[in-house]
């Protein structure tokens, strides 16, 4: 066993194999790009044997990285080894008053820009300032004193809900968020300011207007209104153009 052993830490890997998982086309990280970090790190080489190569260093050194949520790596007999790397999925973009700018992500936590890929997400601005990259939606939500003062996680559940739903994904590009903490939405097809009020019973806001979208507009015509005004309870006001 210890001359087994002893060859095994002579094996000579080579590079690895990455596999990543990602959605559709957000590609934050290519593989090339990984083994270069890798290498540069001095993680990885041609010539690095069994015994030279440490496992959990790059297992902590890619989870480390913004663009990566969760990392596997796996050697099998042989000098085969894969690493596994799973890429966040961002579901909008933040764009703060301060200037800078950063995605939330499925996950409701909070991405740094990359310097490789932008991704085309629904866009959110004006009175947001999220700019510390450590805080998440599940922070706020088990807080209540946080709930109270924080608005991300009302952003995270209004994205969230755009991102899943096919209809209101290709629908609406754009998001203001006023001094109220209210929304307003900027559709792609039609030139209709949606005032959507606060995150409260966001569900039954969002069926109520897929309703009028695909019943009202699809018979009055998608010119006829200025504002859809969905706010209120039980009902939509509009305001003709």
């Amino acid at each position: 066993m210890s001359f087994a052993q002893e060859g095994r830490q002579k094996l000579v890997l080579g590079y690895p194999e990455v596999v990543l998982d990602l959605h559709e086309d957000q590609l934050f990280l290519d593989k090339g790009l990984i083994l270069d970090k890798l290498e540069s790190k001095g993680l990885i080489g041609e010539q690095y044997t069994y015994g030279q190569v440490d496992f959990d260093a790059i297992e902590q050194y890619l989870e480390s990285l913004s663009e990566v949520k969760s990392v596997k790596v796996y050697n099998e007999i042989g000098s085969n080894w894969q690493i596994y790397v799973t890429l966040r999925q961002p579901i909008a973009r933040l764009f703060n008053l301060n200037g800078s700018s950063c995605y939330i992500d499925k996950d409701g936590k909070l991405m740094p820009l990359s310097d490789h890929y932008t991704a085309h997400v629904l866009t959110i601005n004006g009175y947001v300032n999220e700019t510390d990259m450590t805080k998440e939606v599940s922070h706020v939500i088990n807080n209540d004193s946080l709930k109270t003062i924080e608005i991300l996680d009302d952003l995270y559940f209004i994205s969230k809900y755009v991102c899943s739903d096919k209809f209101f994904s290709s629908q609406i590009t754009h998001v203001y968020v006023n001094s109220k903490g209210e929304f307003e939405f900027i559709p792609r097809v039609g030139r209709q300011r949606i005032l959507f009020g606060d995150s409260h019973h966001y569900e039954g806001k969002f069926k109520k207007l897929k309703v009028f979208y695909t019943e009202g507009l699809a018979k009055a015509g998608w010119g006829k209104y200025d504002t859809i005004n969905v706010m209120f309870k039980n009902q939509i006001v509009c305001s003709k153009r």
